[in-house]
């Protein structure tokens, strides 16, 4: 064989395996794939993670809702006023009416409801068990009440102590707005006890 023929030989010969090497690396469109590319996929948003998300929120509206419906009746009953703006805003159904008659008795026998200085007073709402239900939530609470029934004239205490209370409670979502409407009392101890101690 002449040396042009083996040139020619090798030629030939490169040629094949530089089409063989372009198919091997082609992608099922047929476009050349690059050899220092990298793969990348699409990353879509997780529905888990959306909807978790979504129930947490739903979850802290609710506590706040709740604390709100507190405060509202401890305003109310400092007065005491059944038709405080608050409590409408804060309440619904039976409880609604419950709290409103607490607080027509307080106004008829001429007595407040008073937290003292450094009041042990709080509220804390286990959210494990909070359960959302289309418009209804339930959960359950423990509180520790000090409040005292005064006798708004004079400001004697008729009626003080501590107490702790475990409640199952229910809200209603009301056009879009989180209202208490039943509490049911589980359990009560004298002072801070019960469910208050860790």
């Amino acid at each position: 064989m002449t040396r042009r023929s083996l040139s020619v030989a090798r030629l030939v010969v490169l040629v094949a395996l530089v089409l063989l090497s372009a198919a091997a690396c082609s992608d099922d469109d047929g476009g050349a794939v690059s050899s220092d590319s990298t793969t990348s996929t699409t990353t879509r948003p997780s529905t888990t993670t959306t909807t978790t998300d979504r129930t947490a929120a739903i979850k802290a509206e609710v506590s706040e809702a709740y604390e709100a419906s507190s405060r509202a009746f401890i305003d109310a009953a400092a007065i005491p006023d059944p038709n405080l703006p608050a409590l409408a805003a804060t309440h619904t159904g039976p409880m609604y009416e419950q709290r409103r008659g607490v607080l027509l008795a307080l106004q008829a026998d001429g007595r407040v409801i008073r937290y003292p200085e450094n009041s042990q007073y709080r509220v804390e709402i286990d959210e494990g068990t909070i359960e959302v239900d289309s418009d209804v939530a339930r959960f359950e609470i423990c509180g520790v009440d000090d409040g005292e029934r005064v006798v708004a004239a004079t400001g004697e205490v008729v009626a003080g102590g501590v107490v702790t209370v475990e409640a199952h409670v229910a809200m209603q979502r009301v056009d879009g707005v989180w209202k208490l409407a039943e509490r049911q009392q589980l359990a009560e101890w004298e002072g801070v006890a019960g469910c208050a101690v860790e």
